[in-house]
C-alpha cells in the first residue's frame, strides 16, 4: 500500500471518532495534489446546527446528521478551498448524495476503506450506482484494506 494512502485512511479514521451518529461513524480527508490537506469532515450536523437538547432523542437526532464527505465539502466552499484535482480519503463507500457532491467539487480520485461484508450487503444497489457514478465521470477510486493500515 502507498505509505500516502495509509497515512490519510489512518487520519480520516481518527477523524471518523467524532461522528455524532454512533451507528455510522465515518470520517474523510480531502488532501491536495502535493499532500496537504484540505479539509475534513465526519459525520455530524450540518454546518450551523447546534447540538442541544432538541436532538437528545435518536429518532428525531439522526435525522439532521449529514454525511462526512458533504460535511468536508462543505467546510471547503464556505472558506473557499479549491478541491480540484484533490483526493479523498474516507472510512467506507459514499452515498449516492456524496457521490454527487464528489463528482460537482472536481475531486479526481477517492481511497475507500474497506466496509465489511454486511454494509456491501445492505446498501448493494446504492454502492453499485456509486461506482458506476465515479466511472461515468472518471473519477479513479479504490478500496484498501483495514489489515494494511495497523490501526
Amino acid at each position: 500500500m502507498d505509505t500516502w494512502d495509509s497515512y490519510f485512511l489512518k487520519i480520516a479514521k481518527v477523524v471518523s471518532t467524532k461522528s455524532k451518529d454512533p451507528s455510522t461513524k465515518h470520517g474523510c480527508v480531502i488532501v491536495g495534489p502535493t499532500h496537504e490537506i484540505r479539509t475534513t469532515g465526519y459525520n455530524g450536523f450540518p454546518r450551523g446546527m447546534v447540538d442541544d437538547e432538541r436532538y437528545n432523542n435518536r429518532e428525531v437526532k439522526y435525522m439532521f446528521v449529514e454525511y462526512a464527505e458533504r460535511n468536508a465539502i462543505y467546510n471547503a466552499s464556505r472558506y473557499g478551498i479549491s478541491l480540484d484535482g484533490c483526493t479523498l480519503y474516507v472510512t467506507g463507500t459514499p452515498c449516492n448524495d456524496c457521490c454527487r457532491g464528489i463528482i460537482q467539487s472536481g475531486i479526481v480520485r477517492v481511497v475507500m476503506l474497506e466496509d465489511s461484508e454486511e454494509f456491501f450487503k445492505r446498501w448493494k444497489e446504492s454502492i453499485k450506482c456509486t461506482l458506476q457514478m465515479f466511472n461515468e465521470c472518471h473519477i479513479e477510486y479504490e478500496y484498501r484494506c483495514v489489515e494494511d493500515l495497523d490501526l
